[in-house]
């Protein structure tokens, strides 16, 4: 197998080689669970003196929820290139996949 051929999109399988199916299915296992986390966040947050008092972790969570969506889009539309994060708006967790795909050779 050529360095082509390794980072050619096969038929049926998404990024990492994982089967198309199953990529779909992660991909609405994490949109679920960010609806979860969100509901948590606004439940936790409709109390004024839980939101005084954490409204930083509120944030945090509202944050691990937009990471959740932008890989189950990931996992959705990529066929493994570099140029796949360039849909990824969180500035932070596009720089972090970079960062991991140079230091991987990619």
């Amino acid at each position: 197998m050529t360095a082509a051929t390794a980072t050619r999109p096969v038929e049926g399988v998404s990024a990492g080689g994982v089967p198309r199916p199953l990529a779909q299915a992660l991909a609405a296992e994490l949109v679920l669970a960010s609806s979860m986390l969100a509901d948590l966040a606004y439940d936790l947050g409709s109390d004024g003196a839980t939101l005084r008092r954490h409204m930083a972790s509120l944030q945090r969570i509202d944050h691990i929820t937009q990471i959740q969506l932008a890989i189950a889009d990931l996992l959705r539309t990529s066929d493994g290139g570099a140029d796949d994060i360039g849909q990824v708006t969180l500035q932070d967790m596009a720089d972090r996949l970079r960062t991991f795909l140079a230091s991987a050779g990619q």
